[in-house]
């Protein structure tokens, strides 16, 4: 299930908008769901649009409606991204679609969103405050998520060993104990 999935499609995933499933609304997710639960929610650049206190409930919402064993994939823009225009771009009220930003999250701070709820969270690539990248080894069809070093076509160079990133997220993996 992707939650705010906008115009993102993939296969396999079930594409859902904030009328349908609004993380700020458990009786949305009631009314969707009925007494199932989710295998995994996919939340591409949604978190940012969050207020901290939002983020805490929309972790506690997600929480709820995953099954035991359940992964909620989330990828935000990185705040610890090397690139000042990238940065820019993506900052708090910044220009565009990033108007409505209100948390430029980086790994150590988008991690406590989740344990906070109860998830066991596994960092899956993220800039540290030094202008590393790290990722580790994921599997896309458990969520792919465009905004990656391995899928945006703005990283195709630096795939190659050419060139510099073009555009990351930190992308976590949050797991309800099952």
């Amino acid at each position: 299930m992707i939650i705010g999935a906008g115009e993102q499609r993939w296969d396999g995933w079930v594409p859902t908008q904030q009328a349908e499933l609004d993380l700020l609304d458990p009786a949305s997710f009631a009314a969707f769901f009925g007494d199932a639960r989710a295998d995994a929610f996919l939340c591409e650049h949604v978190w940012e649009h969050l207020t901290p206190e939002q983020a805490a409930v929309a972790a506690r919402t997600a929480f709820e409606w995953l099954r035991p064993g359940g992964v909620l994939r989330v990828a935000v823009p990185d705040g610890h991204h090397p690139d000042p225009a990238y940065r820019a771009l993506v900052a708090v009220h910044g220009p565009g679609p990033a108007h409505d930003h209100f948390v430029l999250y980086t790994v150590e701070t988008l991690t406590p969103v989740f344990e906070d709820a109860g998830f066991r969270v596994r960092p899956l690539e993220w800039w540290d405050a030094a202008g590393t990248f790290h990722h580790v080894p994921w599997r896309v069809e458990d969520g792919p998520v465009y905004r990656s070093r391995r899928l945006d076509h703005r990283n195709a160079a630096w795939r190659e060993g050419r060139g510099g990133p073009g555009f990351t997220s930190v992308i976590v993996d949050a797991v309800k104990p099952g």
